[in-house]
């Protein structure tokens, strides 16, 4: 299943990562899970559940995607994964004329879209995003 809306979001044990830049960034804290860095996905950016949360239920977001093979789609992507040290990025060949940064998580990943693609009109209304009290 594709997603590609403002602000939908996907969550689990391990995800795909696929961009044409990717930057690691900060640390951000989420209380359930604990210390997680941060990257910014830019330049047609896509993430895919890899492997489900167990139990299987949402832990920052209650709009977020929790099915093995969902997929966000967009230009810019957030992505917080719960690991200290930043993944090896690898440069893969992702389509005909360009090459893209790759990165494979193991660890508990969130990935919210940040700016959907330019050619998909806006979802009226826009998706909330609704944090879980932690």
């Amino acid at each position: 299943m594709k997603i590609v809306y403002d602000n939908s979001s996907i969550e689990c044990s391990s995800a795909e990562v696929i961009s044409r830049q990717i930057i690691p960034s900060s640390f951000v804290e989420f209380n359930k899970v604990g210390k997680c860095l941060t990257y910014k996905c830019k330049k047609n950016s896509e993430a895919s559940i890899l492997k489900e949360l167990t139990p299987k239920e949402p832990v920052i977001n209650k709009n977020s995607y929790l099915d093995i093979h969902a997929k966000v789609e967009c230009e810019s992507l957030f992505v917080a994964v719960c690991k200290a040290k930043p993944y090896k990025i690898d440069v893969i060949n992702h389509s005909g004329r360009h090459k893209a940064q790759y990165m494979k998580t193991y660890e508990f990943t969130f990935a919210k879209i940040s700016k959907q693609l330019v050619n998909i009109p806006q979802l009226n209304p826009q998706i909330e995003f609704l944090p879980i009290d932690c």
